[in-house]
Protein backbone atom coordinates (compact mmCIF):
# COMPACT_ATOMS: atom_id res chain seq x y z
CA UNK A 1 0.00 0.00 0.00
CA UNK A 2 1.22 3.65 -0.61
CA UNK A 3 0.27 6.96 0.89
CA UNK A 4 0.98 10.50 1.35
CA UNK A 5 0.51 11.97 4.83
CA UNK A 6 0.41 15.75 5.27
CA UNK A 7 0.34 17.88 8.48
CA UNK A 8 -1.19 21.13 8.09
CA UNK A 9 -1.59 23.51 10.74
CA UNK A 10 -3.87 26.67 10.95
CA UNK A 11 -5.59 29.09 13.60
CA UNK A 12 -3.54 27.03 16.29
CA UNK A 13 -5.06 23.94 15.02
CA UNK A 14 -3.09 21.02 13.57
CA UNK A 15 -5.16 18.61 10.97
CA UNK A 16 -3.82 15.55 8.94
CA UNK A 17 -4.71 14.90 5.09
CA UNK A 18 -3.67 11.32 3.98
CA UNK A 19 -4.18 10.04 0.85
CA UNK A 20 -4.63 6.32 0.02
CA UNK A 21 -2.25 6.20 -3.32
CA UNK A 22 -2.18 2.41 -3.96
CA UNK A 23 -4.38 0.50 -4.75
CA UNK A 24 -7.10 1.98 -5.85
CA UNK A 25 -10.04 0.49 -4.21
CA UNK A 26 -13.00 2.94 -3.68
CA UNK A 27 -14.74 0.52 -2.00
CA UNK A 28 -12.01 -0.92 0.41
CA UNK A 29 -11.47 2.72 1.15
CA UNK A 30 -14.78 3.49 2.21
CA UNK A 31 -15.14 0.11 4.82
CA UNK A 32 -12.11 1.02 6.30
CA UNK A 33 -13.80 5.17 6.56
CA UNK A 34 -16.80 3.39 8.06
CA UNK A 35 -14.91 1.42 10.52
CA UNK A 36 -13.21 4.80 11.63
CA UNK A 37 -16.54 6.33 12.03
CA UNK A 38 -17.74 3.23 13.99
CA UNK A 39 -14.57 3.78 16.43
CA UNK A 40 -15.01 7.37 16.79
CA UNK A 41 -18.45 6.99 17.90
CA UNK A 42 -17.96 4.36 20.23
CA UNK A 43 -14.51 5.17 21.83
CA UNK A 44 -14.60 7.13 25.25
CA UNK A 45 -13.38 9.80 26.66
CA UNK A 46 -10.44 9.09 28.11
CA UNK A 47 -7.04 11.26 28.99
CA UNK A 48 -4.73 8.29 28.06
CA UNK A 49 -6.54 6.54 25.08
CA UNK A 50 -7.14 8.04 22.44
CA UNK A 51 -8.29 7.40 18.63
CA UNK A 52 -8.12 10.63 15.94
CA UNK A 53 -11.60 12.11 14.81
CA UNK A 54 -12.33 11.45 10.79
CA UNK A 55 -13.61 15.07 9.85
CA UNK A 56 -13.92 14.73 5.83
CA UNK A 57 -13.83 11.63 3.15
CA UNK A 58 -12.96 11.96 -0.62
CA UNK A 59 -14.03 9.02 -1.99
CA UNK A 60 -12.81 9.68 -5.52
CA UNK A 61 -9.36 11.05 -4.31
CA UNK A 62 -9.27 7.81 -1.35
CA UNK A 63 -8.35 10.99 0.97
CA UNK A 64 -9.33 11.60 4.44
CA UNK A 65 -8.54 14.73 7.13
CA UNK A 66 -8.43 13.64 10.63
CA UNK A 67 -7.49 15.16 13.95
CA UNK A 68 -3.36 15.16 14.36
CA UNK A 69 -2.19 12.49 16.75
CA UNK A 70 1.34 13.40 18.09
CA UNK A 71 3.63 10.44 19.10
CA UNK A 72 6.14 7.83 17.90
CA UNK A 73 5.07 4.05 17.24
CA UNK A 74 5.19 1.48 19.46
CA UNK A 75 7.62 -0.23 17.18
CA UNK A 76 9.99 2.95 17.31
CA UNK A 77 9.41 3.76 21.48
CA UNK A 78 10.49 -0.09 21.72
CA UNK A 79 13.02 -0.02 19.54
CA UNK A 80 14.51 2.70 21.68
CA UNK A 81 13.92 1.50 24.70
CA UNK A 82 15.61 -0.41 27.72
CA UNK A 83 14.13 -3.64 28.85
CA UNK A 84 12.34 -2.01 31.66
CA UNK A 85 11.05 0.79 29.50
CA UNK A 86 9.78 -1.64 26.80
CA UNK A 87 7.77 -3.15 29.37
CA UNK A 88 6.43 0.19 29.96
CA UNK A 89 5.17 1.15 26.70
CA UNK A 90 3.66 -2.52 26.16
CA UNK A 91 1.49 -1.90 29.32
CA UNK A 92 0.13 1.17 27.66
CA UNK A 93 -0.48 -0.27 24.24
CA UNK A 94 -2.25 -3.31 25.92
CA UNK A 95 -4.43 -0.08 27.88
CA UNK A 96 -5.69 1.36 24.41
CA UNK A 97 -6.30 -2.08 23.10
CA UNK A 98 -8.64 -3.02 26.01
CA UNK A 99 -10.28 0.40 25.95
CA UNK A 100 -10.83 -0.12 22.41
CA UNK A 101 -12.21 -3.70 22.95
CA UNK A 102 -14.16 -2.88 25.57
CA UNK A 103 -16.11 0.04 23.47
CA UNK A 104 -17.49 -2.31 20.87
CA UNK A 105 -17.87 -5.54 23.29
CA UNK A 106 -19.42 -8.71 22.11
CA UNK A 107 -20.61 -11.51 24.29
CA UNK A 108 -18.61 -13.98 26.27
CA UNK A 109 -18.25 -17.45 24.58
CA UNK A 110 -16.90 -20.99 23.86
CA UNK A 111 -13.65 -20.83 21.67
CA UNK A 112 -13.69 -22.71 19.04
CA UNK A 113 -9.90 -24.27 17.65
CA UNK A 114 -11.06 -26.00 15.10
CA UNK A 115 -12.11 -22.91 12.79
CA UNK A 116 -8.19 -22.56 13.04
CA UNK A 117 -7.49 -25.94 12.68
CA UNK A 118 -8.98 -26.16 9.61
CA UNK A 119 -7.60 -23.59 8.26
CA UNK A 120 -4.20 -24.83 9.51
CA UNK A 121 -5.05 -27.99 7.32
CA UNK A 122 -6.00 -26.04 4.75
CA UNK A 123 -2.63 -24.75 4.37
CA UNK A 124 -0.67 -27.56 4.89
CA UNK A 125 -2.70 -28.89 2.06
CA UNK A 126 -2.16 -26.66 -0.37
CA UNK A 127 1.97 -26.59 0.61
CA UNK A 128 1.73 -30.16 0.01
CA UNK A 129 -0.08 -30.12 -3.53
CA UNK A 130 2.79 -27.61 -4.86
CA UNK A 131 0.30 -24.49 -4.44
CA UNK A 132 1.72 -22.73 -1.68
CA UNK A 133 5.38 -22.90 -1.24
CA UNK A 134 6.90 -22.36 2.32
CA UNK A 135 9.85 -21.69 3.30
CA UNK A 136 12.36 -24.25 5.45
CA UNK A 137 9.01 -26.65 4.40
CA UNK A 138 10.09 -29.28 6.60
CA UNK A 139 10.52 -27.08 9.77
CA UNK A 140 7.41 -25.59 9.22
CA UNK A 141 5.18 -29.19 9.10
CA UNK A 142 7.34 -29.92 12.28
CA UNK A 143 6.25 -26.87 13.85
CA UNK A 144 2.63 -27.10 12.65
CA UNK A 145 2.39 -30.63 13.98
CA UNK A 146 3.40 -29.53 17.47
CA UNK A 147 0.76 -27.00 17.35
CA UNK A 148 -1.93 -29.17 16.42
CA UNK A 149 -0.70 -30.84 19.48
CA UNK A 150 -1.46 -28.51 21.80
CA UNK A 151 -5.12 -28.32 20.88
CA UNK A 152 -6.16 -30.18 23.93
CA UNK A 153 -5.45 -26.98 26.15
CA UNK A 154 -7.31 -24.69 24.19
CA UNK A 155 -10.49 -26.71 24.00
CA UNK A 156 -14.61 -26.20 25.62
CA UNK A 157 -12.89 -23.00 27.54
CA UNK A 158 -14.88 -19.55 27.82
CA UNK A 159 -13.27 -16.47 26.10
CA UNK A 160 -14.30 -13.15 25.51
CA UNK A 161 -15.54 -11.21 22.08
CA UNK A 162 -15.23 -7.70 20.75
CA UNK A 163 -15.40 -5.76 17.08
CA UNK A 164 -11.87 -6.42 16.61
CA UNK A 165 -8.98 -3.60 14.98
CA UNK A 166 -8.43 -6.17 12.34
CA UNK A 167 -4.53 -5.04 11.54
CA UNK A 168 -2.91 -4.22 14.91
CA UNK A 169 0.75 -3.68 14.57
CA UNK A 170 3.05 -1.78 16.13
CA UNK A 171 3.22 0.95 13.74
CA UNK A 172 -0.74 1.33 14.23
CA UNK A 173 -0.27 2.51 18.02
CA UNK A 174 1.45 6.26 18.34
CA UNK A 175 2.83 6.56 21.96
CA UNK A 176 2.82 10.43 23.29
CA UNK A 177 0.68 12.26 25.92
CA UNK A 178 -2.08 9.80 25.16
CA UNK A 179 -2.01 6.24 23.00
CA UNK A 180 -3.43 6.91 19.42
CA UNK A 181 -4.70 3.82 17.47
CA UNK A 182 -4.87 3.74 13.66
CA UNK A 183 -5.70 2.59 10.24
CA UNK A 184 -8.94 0.58 11.29
CA UNK A 185 -10.17 -2.26 8.84
CA UNK A 186 -13.94 -3.64 8.67
CA UNK A 187 -13.85 -6.41 11.19
CA UNK A 188 -16.95 -8.33 13.04
CA UNK A 189 -17.21 -9.69 16.48
CA UNK A 190 -13.93 -11.94 16.91
CA UNK A 191 -12.48 -13.35 20.09
CA UNK A 192 -10.17 -10.55 21.27
CA UNK A 193 -7.27 -13.04 20.98
CA UNK A 194 -7.06 -12.22 17.04
CA UNK A 195 -6.01 -8.58 17.65
CA UNK A 196 -3.58 -9.38 20.49
CA UNK A 197 -1.87 -12.42 18.91
CA UNK A 198 -1.54 -10.27 15.80
CA UNK A 199 -0.03 -6.75 17.97
CA UNK A 200 2.57 -9.22 20.42
CA UNK A 201 3.53 -11.73 17.71
CA UNK A 202 4.70 -8.63 15.72
CA UNK A 203 6.56 -7.14 18.83
CA UNK A 204 8.18 -10.50 19.84
CA UNK A 205 9.48 -10.90 16.31
CA UNK A 206 11.01 -7.41 15.73
CA UNK A 207 11.65 -6.27 19.47
CA UNK A 208 12.11 -9.29 22.19
CA UNK A 209 15.18 -10.65 23.24
CA UNK A 210 14.80 -14.08 22.12
CA UNK A 211 17.34 -15.65 24.24
CA UNK A 212 14.74 -14.35 26.90
CA UNK A 213 11.93 -16.25 25.63
CA UNK A 214 11.31 -19.55 28.20
CA UNK A 215 11.25 -22.36 25.76
CA UNK A 216 7.54 -22.51 24.60
CA UNK A 217 6.33 -18.92 25.19
CA UNK A 218 5.72 -16.40 22.32
CA UNK A 219 7.00 -13.70 24.39
CA UNK A 220 9.85 -13.06 27.73
CA UNK A 221 7.20 -13.51 30.33
CA UNK A 222 7.94 -9.88 31.86
CA UNK A 223 6.66 -8.21 28.67
CA UNK A 224 3.73 -10.57 28.43
CA UNK A 225 2.65 -9.68 32.66
CA UNK A 226 3.47 -5.71 31.12
CA UNK A 227 0.76 -6.11 28.33
CA UNK A 228 -1.83 -7.69 30.71
CA UNK A 229 -1.34 -4.92 33.54
CA UNK A 230 -3.17 -2.48 30.68
CA UNK A 231 -5.30 -5.47 29.21
CA UNK A 232 -7.66 -6.23 31.69
CA UNK A 233 -10.69 -7.69 29.87
CA UNK A 234 -9.21 -11.12 29.48
CA UNK A 235 -5.53 -12.59 30.85
CA UNK A 236 -2.89 -14.32 29.45
CA UNK A 237 -4.54 -17.43 30.09
CA UNK A 238 -7.59 -16.95 27.84
CA UNK A 239 -7.71 -19.63 25.32
CA UNK A 240 -7.80 -17.33 22.47
CA UNK A 241 -4.81 -15.88 23.42
CA UNK A 242 -2.95 -18.67 24.00
CA UNK A 243 -3.56 -20.70 21.03
CA UNK A 244 -3.73 -17.69 18.48
CA UNK A 245 -0.64 -16.27 19.72
CA UNK A 246 1.33 -19.86 18.36
CA UNK A 247 -1.01 -20.02 15.28
CA UNK A 248 -0.36 -16.14 14.47
CA UNK A 249 3.62 -17.02 14.38
CA UNK A 250 2.80 -19.95 11.61
CA UNK A 251 0.92 -17.44 9.78
CA UNK A 252 3.65 -15.08 9.65
CA UNK A 253 5.72 -17.79 8.02
CA UNK A 254 3.65 -19.19 5.49
CA UNK A 255 2.79 -15.16 4.65
CA UNK A 256 6.41 -14.49 3.53
CA UNK A 257 7.98 -15.06 0.12
CA UNK A 258 9.77 -18.79 0.25
CA UNK A 259 12.29 -17.69 -1.89
CA UNK A 260 15.15 -15.45 -0.66
CA UNK A 261 15.45 -13.93 -3.99
CA UNK A 262 11.61 -12.59 -3.39
CA UNK A 263 12.04 -10.86 -0.22
CA UNK A 264 12.34 -7.38 0.34
CA UNK A 265 14.76 -6.46 2.58
CA UNK A 266 12.75 -5.74 5.51
CA UNK A 267 10.82 -9.26 4.76
CA UNK A 268 13.97 -10.99 4.70
CA UNK A 269 14.93 -9.24 8.46
CA UNK A 270 11.51 -10.13 9.55
CA UNK A 271 12.30 -14.10 8.15
CA UNK A 272 15.44 -14.49 9.63
CA UNK A 273 14.37 -13.02 12.91
CA UNK A 274 11.17 -14.95 12.85
CA UNK A 275 13.17 -17.87 12.57
CA UNK A 276 14.99 -16.99 15.83
CA UNK A 277 11.50 -16.54 17.86
CA UNK A 278 10.04 -20.13 16.09
CA UNK A 279 12.82 -22.24 17.65
CA UNK A 280 11.49 -20.60 21.03
CA UNK A 281 7.87 -20.90 20.52
CA UNK A 282 7.88 -25.10 19.11
CA UNK A 283 11.24 -25.60 20.43
CA UNK A 284 12.62 -26.47 17.38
Amino acid sequence: MSRDLFRVSRGGHDIVLKQQIRPRDPEGFMAAMAAHLDVNAHFPDDPMAAVPTLLAVDTETQSCLMSFAEGRTLSDCLERANPGDQGTHLERAGLWLDRFHRARLGTVRIFQPKFTYRYLDTILAEEAAGQRPIAETQRFRKAASRFKDMRPRFEGQETVAAKLHGDLHMRNLLLGDRVWGLDFHEAGASPVGHDIARLLVDVATLRADHSAIVPGEVLPLPLLSSFFRGYTLVQETDPSVRMLLRHRVLAEWWGLPAEQRLRSAAQSRRFDRLMSLVSRVFEL
